[in-house]
């Protein structure tokens, strides 16, 4: 009788039971539609599964038992689980949503559109956004002609799915597909590659969407036709579809074509694509586009504020092609441009509350923060950016936060995880192992790295040279002092500033971010990874030992370009400032003292050569001068422009900015850009005038002089047109 009322019981749970999650299943895909229609945050459908599994154990209990707790009789085992299983399940639920956003999948943004009226606009939120990677296509039939659409496909179809807010997508220029698998699976559960060939005038394009952690073909179409960029269109309209974007009369985006927010010329998009932005707007003098990435390029490396204040008007004389977020960015870029720092500030923050995971926000953002040292703020955003958008470009950039702060084992501990899906991650832990003082660990890696390398690769070499160093003479703090203080670039107006934070230098170069650098010898400092590029700053001293510059290498895979920066004190940043304010004498008093204690710093002596020029010569005989060397010199022209003294030169080879030439003497001048340089105006043998510059060089003992400086790709002397 009691085996007949047991399974009795059991039956009556099991339909009871079964009832239940048929009524849960439907409950949820009412509130899943629910969520959708109005818009809201789908994690409560994943908040109410976890409900529904997590009481289940409690509900068996009751069902089973029904007869007796329906008449309250309930046995201590009962008091004990059930209550436990509901305040486990409310732990678990807080822990696993605690900071998800519950709210709606939506915000309503406003601006101010060109003719001052404000709009307004529903998108949808970052966190909510389809993260979509796109990495490289295969040229099936190796057309050299064609072969830049190997990245120009994916990185066009990223800009022109960008205008879309509910999509977050982004290019790597990645081929292999072991390679797309360990990118994309870290945080994503697809990506996007294809192949393509062209007959004649005929265009194929087959377009795959894949499995991010097997690269098995989710889905597939193959596009034909012959005009190329409209087929990108219809590519974006597809991958838009694909990715599970559903338009609604809440969510609606403007979907401008790749022609118009770029341009009707292929061959201007592909040297855009390929970065050549002078190349492409002398195709299209109207490409906006071109002119906003070779603005943000110029201000970036602080290639001349002249030229960056033309390119960004260019920009912003043609911004209406541009989609919204781009007409955006031009106008904080030209806030930029023209040293309205308060205003582009203010324009930044209000974007990134409406576009948290923008590249070029984030990065001015960053800029700042590096302009105030604000280490702590630039960790933050880091991280609510890494959390917002999971992609690689955040991640990294969240472990440059976190070191720069000094969390080196938190780094450590956070990459265990994704070392399972991606080895190649491994890498970030070198320069946490060093600062942490675990040489032999950091060994152990670099030789495991080194192992795997191609040895072409000499990304790791620093470090390793860095830890044989510190491994044998140890850790000295006192080292990194002689590294602090402000750098000047000989080749544009970059400047760097050093100082020491967390038991290590941080690097801030001028309009871009901060960079932490360890100790790698007893002038060297190490930092960067072996995954993007390393790098090293070597320390430049006098026969006095005084620190006088440093050289900066990057390695990059098969690269190790250098860069120089005279460091200057305060004596030098004082004659600057009364320089710049046209204070002459002031000026004059404090570069002889500048001088007299950095000899090295030849540029000091040439600016104190035109404080004496100009003041001992008559001002139309300084425009007389002016006068007479102006003209086109081959690829140089020299011009007058308000009574200021100008110089541009373009080329196939060579597009320099926009520069002022400060007169020397009659015959010589000086680049107030690069302080490196200085043009001088000679006879030719045939009588005619020439244009020959000359470049401050640094020899192998640290020894500076002035040089003509030409090769086969170098020409540093032009005749005078006719």
């Amino acid at each position: 009788m009691e085996a007949k009322n047991r399974k009795r019981k059991w039956l009556n749970t099991v339909k009871f039971f079964a009832a239940y999650l048929v009524a849960a299943w439907t409950f949820l895909q009412f509130v899943d539609w629910i969520l959708i229609r109005y818009s809201i945050s789908p994690y409560w459908v994943d908040i109410l599964l976890w409900f529904f599994i997590g009481i289940s154990p409690s509900l068996l209990i009751y069902l089973y038992h029904q007869e007796r707790l329906s008449k309250r009789i309930i046995k201590l085992r009962e008091k004990i689980f059930i209550p436990l299983n509901i305040v486990i399940l409310v732990i678990g639920l807080y822990l696993g949503f605690g900071n998800s956003d519950l709210g709606a999948t939506t915000q309503a943004i406003e601006y101010t559109d060109d003719e001052g009226n404000i709009q307004s606009k529903t998108i949808t939120k970052e966190e909510f956004r389809i993260g979509v990677p796109l990495f490289t296509f295969e040229n099936l039939k190796d057309n050299d002609s064609i072969d830049w659409w190997r990245n120009g496909i994916s990185k066009l179809l990223a800009y022109d799915l960008e205008q879309n807010k509910s999509i977050s997508p982004y290019y790597e220029n990645i081929s292999q597909t072991s390679d797309k698998i360990r990118q994309a699976s870290l945080f994503h559960s697809f990506y996007i590659d294809g192949n393509f060939e062209k007959e004649g005038e005929q265009i194929s394009i087959t377009v795959y969407k894949r499995k991010a952690n097997n690269a098995k073909v989710l889905k597939q179409q193959t596009f034909t036709g012959t005009d190329f960029l409209a087929m990108i269109d219809e590519i974006s309209f597809y991958i838009t579809e694909q990715a599970g974007f559903v338009e609604t009369n809440t969510i609606q985006y403007i979907d401008l074509p790749v022609k118009e927010f770029m341009s009707y010329s292929e061959k201007a998009v592909q040297k855009f694509i390929e970065r050549d932005f002078d190349g492409a707007i002398s195709l299209d003098s109207t490409f906006a586009m071109a002119y906003l990435e070779k603005a943000k390029q110029l201000y970036r490396w602080n290639n001349g504020q002249l030229e960056v204040q033309d390119v960004t008007d260019k920009a912003y004389a043609f911004r209406s092609k541009l989609p919204l977020q781009k007409q955006l960015e031009v106008n904080i870029q030209r806030n930029l441009a023209f040293k309205d720092f308060d205003l582009a500030e203010q324009q930044v923050k209000l974007q990134l509350e409406v576009d948290p995971t923008n590249e070029f926000y984030n990065d001015v953002l960053f800029g700042i923060y590096g302009e105030t040292r604000n280490i702590d703020g630039y960790y933050k955003q880091s991280e609510a950016l890494f959390d917002k958008d999971l992609n690689p470009a955040n991640g990294e950039n969240l472990i440059n936060a976190a070191i720069l702060s000094g969390r080196d084992k938190f780094i450590i501990d956070q990459l265990k995880s994704y070392e399972i899906i991606n080895s190649n991650i491994k890498a970030f832990k070198i320069q946490p192992l060093i600062q942490l003082g675990a040489f032999d660990q950091a060994e152990s890696l670099i030789n495991e790295i080194k192992s795997l390398q191609n040895p072409q690769d000499n990304r790791i070499n620093v470090f390793d040279s860095a830890v044989a160093y510190l491994k044998t003479n140890g850790f000295d703090s006192q080292l990194l002092e002689q590294f602090e203080g402000h750098y000047r670039s000989f080749n544009n107006e970059q400047t760097i500033e050093m100082w020491i934070e967390n038991d290590r230098i941080i690097r801030y170069l001028g309009h871009q971010e901060m960079t932490a650098y360890s100790l790698g010898g007893p002038t060297t400092l190490v930092g960067g990874s072996a995954i993007n590029a390393s790098s090293s700053i070597d320390l430049i001293k006098d026969i006095k030992g005084k620190a006088i510059a440093i050289k900066t290498t990057y390695y990059t895979y098969n690269s190790s370009p250098t860069f120089l920066f005279f460091k200057e004190d305060e004596n030098i940043r004082k004659a600057h400032e009364a320089f710049k304010n046209n204070n002459t004498e002031a000026a004059k008093r404090l570069y002889e003292i500048a001088y007299a204690e950095n000899p090295k710093h030849g540029y000091l002596k040439n600016i104190l050569n035109h404080i004496n020029f100009i003041q001992n010569t008559d001002p139309e005989e300084l425009k007389s001068q002016h006068i007479k060397h102006s003209g086109d010199y081959g690829q140089r022209k020299f011009y007058i422009e308000g009574g200021t003294f100008y110089y541009k030169r373009k080329g196939e080879n060579s597009d320099l900015p926009r520069v002022q030439l400060l007169a020397l003497d009659e015959n010589r001048y000086m680049d107030l850009t690069r302080l490196g340089t200085i043009m001088t105006f000679v006879n030719d043998s045939s009588g005619k005038m020439a244009s020959k510059s000359y470049s401050y060089i640094m020899d192998d003992d640290s020894n500076f002089k002035w040089e003509h400086v030409h090769n086969d790709e170098v020409i540093n002397y032009f005749v005078k047109d006719n």
